[in-house]
């Protein structure tokens, strides 16, 4: 009988599977510098991926902007303003720095240099901006402000430019120029970190 148990054990042994010590070390080593590796250049495309998100929502909220001014024929802006302190801003960023968010709202002071004071009930949405990035015009730019036809006023004559890119390491074309012509209408593109 003893013989008979001797077999069947010797089959087990030789028929389990697994890893061993030695095949687990090299396995985690193996993942150890893929995960190295492929680190960097993840971060590359998160920051590629935030460029281009940012970009969107911009785009979409210039865009919005203009379709408001012409729905509504009033004079509508949009404008730098800080709505990480506050969701719902009662004033244009007195800074061109765009990256800390902007607000489209009912603005009938088309001849005037400035926004009128902003109303809680006139603003119509805002956007709140990624830490990560900068977004900054071409001039001192606080506001653009879209006439009853939907064309474009700025601070200054003729068309706006943004500049998008991230904070740090920006690489490749990671940054985006964005413009808004005087007949309102706005377009971007990629091109290489400056």
């Amino acid at each position: 009988m003893s013989s008979r148990f001797n077999r069947i054990d010797s089959i087990d042994r030789t028929s389990r599977k697994g890893f061993g010590l030695i095949e687990l070390m090299v396995t985690v080593a193996i993942l150890a510098i893929l995960a190295m590796i492929a680190g960097p250049s993840f971060n590359t495309v998160i920051r590629g991926n935030r460029a281009s998100t940012q970009t969107n929502d911009f785009l979409s909220a210039i865009k919005y902007a203009r379709n408001e001014s012409i729905t509504r024929t009033r004079g509508v802006t949009i404008c730098a303003a800080d709505t990480t302190a506050s969701p719902v801003p009662t004033k244009c960023g007195g800074s061109n720095d765009w990256s800390k968010g902007w607000m489209v709202f009912i603005d009938d002071s088309l001849g005037a240099t400035t926004p009128d004071p902003i109303a809680d009930a006139n603003v119509l949405r805002t956007w709140v901006g990624n830490a990560n990035n900068s977004l900054l015009p071409n001039a001192a730019q606080t506001f653009i402000r879209f006439n009853p036809r939907g064309e474009a006023r700025a601070d200054s004559a003729g068309a706006v430019t943004f500049t998008l890119k991230p904070k740090t390491s920006c690489s490749g074309e990671q940054q985006r120029t964005i413009v808004v012509t005087e007949l309102g209408t706005s377009s971007s593109k990629q091109v290489a970190c400056s």
